[in-house]
């Protein structure tokens, strides 16, 4: 949900850089996606990219009432949007605008409400158990796909400047592989292509008695 020098020039605000997500700024908002179907709907359009509501209810058992309802809730609060030229006045495809919680908002929202430590927790559980299920399948999945994956991690001293130039071109990098692969997707060029998730989290440890002395 957070993302964060090739250029300084060029730096820009999370929330200039993820302008079409939605600004996670109050508690008001945080509440409005922490309803636990919520955010299951959100889950299912994160990993499909659109879907019905009549799609959702029987993939998360609900009634279609419910996931409509649900859905309806998070329009308005732009979490979702109806996927342009797709379905009918009866039938309305939806998908999922993103959010963004930006570093400078979030240690607000902290202070003032538990569910942003309570969103993160979903989330990082979420993020392992779809590791998990790629790492439970590995034996079945496409040698090349297996290939191109990846799962490191990185423990490295920097400082607080030194990070935010890492984040910041490593978003830059996201930025120019996905906007690329979207307009060939958009030319026609389908073939052997699969969504795909990519995590990227960075912040800095506990300190203890022992840093700085390596």
């Amino acid at each position: 949900m957070q993302r964060f020098l090739c250029n300084m020039s060029e730096s820009r605000s999370t929330a200039e850089r993820f302008a079409d997500s939605v600004q996670v700024k109050d508690v008001r908002t945080l509440k409005a996606f922490a309803h636990p179907l919520r955010m299951q709907i959100l889950e299912y359009l994160n990993d499909r990219e659109e879907a019905t509501s009549t799609t959702l209810a029987r993939h998360l058992n609900e009634s279609t009432g419910q996931t409509s309802y649900h859905l309806r809730q998070l329009e308005k609060f732009g979490l979702v949007e109806e996927a342009e030229g797709k379905g009918t006045g009866r039938e309305r495809w939806w998908r999922s605008k993103g959010l963004n919680v930006a570093p400078e908002d979030a240690q607000a929202l902290a202070q003032e409400s538990h569910l942003l430590r309570t969103l993160a927790q979903r989330q990082t559980a979420e993020r392992a158990e779809k590791l998990s299920t790629f790492q439970g399948r590995l034996a079945e999945e496409d040698t090349e796909w297996v290939e191109a994956s990846a799962m490191s991690t990185i423990s490295t001293l920097l400082t607080p400047a030194e990070l935010l130039a890492f984040r910041e071109e490593v978003w830059d990098v996201a930025d120019r592989h996905t906007e690329a692969a979207k307009n060939r997707r958009e030319a026609g060029d389908t073939e052997n292509r699969r969504r795909v998730r990519i995590h990227f989290d960075a912040f800095p440890l506990p300190q203890d008695d022992t840093e700085g002395d390596s």
